[in-house]
């Protein structure tokens, strides 16, 4: 089981993610999936909401891609530590566009239940993604 989650988890980030394929959300997440994201990030709650999210994320960092650093699973639970990376293209948070490159690393746990996710809980560095766009000072 715990090999077929993390299968499962994998495509949502290459393929719901990083490619905005909406006919894999459907097929890998929940309709009444639950977030329990950072409050900067949002908690988007329902998988139409979840897509929603991903639209507008695109719309700023079209590039926008998770490279997974490790793994855990225990049945139903999936672990995942990433590195996620894009380019700053589009207006985010009332910034124009900087055509930065952006890093920044995040921790997810994912909850999948007869082969979709049903929730996930996932804290990424927020400031730094702040710092990276001119929101923040980068010495403080």
């Amino acid at each position: 089981m715990s090999e077929e989650n993390t299968a499962i988890v994998r495509r949502f980030y290459d393929e719901v993610m990083g490619k905005g394929d909406f006919d894999a959300l459907n097929q890998l997440v929940a309709p009444d999936f639950v977030d329990h994201g950072e409050s900067m990030m949002g908690s988007p709650q329902g998988r139409e909401a979840l897509r929603q999210s991903i639209v507008a994320m695109h719309s700023s960092f079209p590039d926008f891609n998770v490279t997974i650093d490790d793994t855990i699973a225990d049945g139903e639970m999936v672990g995942i530590r990433g590195t996620m990376k894009c380019t700053h293209q589009g207006k985010f948070m009332n910034v124009a566009p900087t055509g930065n490159e952006l890093t920044w690393k995040g921790l997810a746990m994912f909850r999948v239940v007869d082969g979709k996710i049903v929730a996930r809980w996932f804290n990424s560095d927020s400031l730094n993604i702040l710092q990276q766009v001119g929101l923040a000072p980068v010495n403080f």
